[in-house]
């Protein structure tokens, strides 16, 4: 079956045994080289291949958080009205920081539903890991993918544009400038000079804050605001590897990149929840961490109000983790079980099916011959069939 020689294929060349691998390896960003039996650790170097997918990868999660947040805020306001006196409901900012982590704050007077808000970010990173990988399976239903995260991406853009995102690098250019003067030119008293220019043009742009983070002395949401040129930087490093694989041999190849980009998103979502909901449960505050709390409270709410009826138990947030955690597991084992059964077509026949939208510039040797060898049997089929007509006349 199609999937079926896709997954073969997938290991034949080593695609499947090596993307895990690579992703386990690079997944802290960091390459072991050498085992300290002194330390009893893997000496590493810094190698973050995997920051750039993974960054968009937390991007979608957060847009997740933000689209279905707006929703019910505007639900609110267009059934409720907004507050007398109060403000609209709005996004503060959508954050992704260093460590691979993000946020997104909401602000105003209109609080959005966070029972259905908080699962949202888990749900939609979870269902476009699980779609990218269901369309890596076939040649022709990978373009829909590729196409699928041009959207999602561009549309991601459009989002930060909308909460006010900034510029990494202009933000960030005497800080830049610093460091090249005191590290490459060695002279310290420029480096001040332009550290003191970063802090000072920080101080003024966050005279117009709204927000801080945590406490005064925190970071504004204007600190916190995803920059606009790492996630397009992002994007066109995806998208360049994207239409290099479109291009060539008939897609075949962008099958790979999909199932890459499929598996690393839902491997992050699952991975996600393993870390903030069950192994550093108590210490973490996550999406898990919250859900369980709203969750709770409304349990306390009904037993207060309901005392006579029978009374709701509270749940522990490792235990909302665990469902969470065996839906997602679940969910991609769908996703395999379905491509097998959906996916029919060899790599041949999917090389040529391939061509019928928006066909690749080079093709696919195999279905070459394959194309050719059906046309010249075509060909003599119908010269014999006029041979034979001619002779019986």
């Amino acid at each position: 079956m199609g999937a079926w020689h896709s997954i073969e294929d997938w290991i034949e060349r080593g695609k499947d045994a090596g993307a895990f691998l690579f992703i386990l390896i690079f997944w802290q960003g960091k390459f072991p080289y050498w085992y300290s039996t002194k330390r009893r650790t893997w000496l590493t170097i810094p190698l973050p291949l995997l920051v750039p997918f993974k960054l968009l990868t937390v991007l979608y999660h957060e847009l997740g958080h933000a689209v279905i947040g707006m929703l019910t805020i505007w639900y609110k306001e267009l059934r409720y009205g907004v507050p007398k006196g109060g403000e609209r409901g709005r996004i503060e900012f959508i954050m992704i920081d260093r460590y691979e982590g993000g946020l997104t704050k909401f602000g105003g007077d209109t609080e959005p539903i966070y029972s259905l808000t908080l699962p949202a970010g888990y749900v939609g990173s979870c269902l476009i890991g699980c779609w990218f990988l269901l369309t890596g399976f076939d040649a022709k239903w990978s373009k829909f993918g590729a196409i699928t995260l041009f959207l999602l991406t561009s549309f991601a853009i459009f989002v930060c544009f909308f909460v006010k995102a900034k510029s990494g690098i202009i933000n960030n250019w005497h800080y830049m400038l610093s460091y090249i003067y005191r590290w490459t030119m060695c002279n310290s008293e420029k480096a001040d000079r332009s550290m003191r220019r970063h802090q000072y043009r920080k101080d003024r742009r966050n005279e117009k804050a709204r927000y801080k983070h945590n406490n005064e002395d925190g970071p504004t949401e204007i600190d916190l605001h995803a920059s606009q040129d790492l996630i397009i930087g992002c994007s066109l490093l995806v998208g360049t590897l994207l239409c290099l694989a479109w291009v060539w041999d008939d897609s075949m190849w962008l099958r790979f990149i999909m199932l890459f980009m499929g598996l690393l998103s839902a491997l992050y979502a699952v991975w996600d929840i393993v870390l903030d909901g069950i192994k550093y449960a108590k210490v973490a505050r996550s999406d898990v961490t919250y859900m369980a709390e709203e969750h709770n409270r409304r349990v306390k709410n009904h037993n207060k109000l309901n005392p006579e009826r029978r009374q709701k138990r509270q749940r522990s947030i490792r235990f909302y983790a665990f469902i969470w955690l065996l839906t997602k597991t679940d969910m991609i084992i769908l996703v395999f079980v379905l491509a097998y059964f959906v996916f029919t077509k060899n790599k041949v026949e999917q090389a040529v099916e391939s061509r019928e939208f928006l066909p690749a510039k080079l093709h696919y040797g195999p279905s070459d011959l394959e194309y050719d060898a059906k046309y010249a049997a075509g060909r003599f089929q119908d010269g014999m069939s006029k041979l034979v007509d001619t002779d019986a006349s």
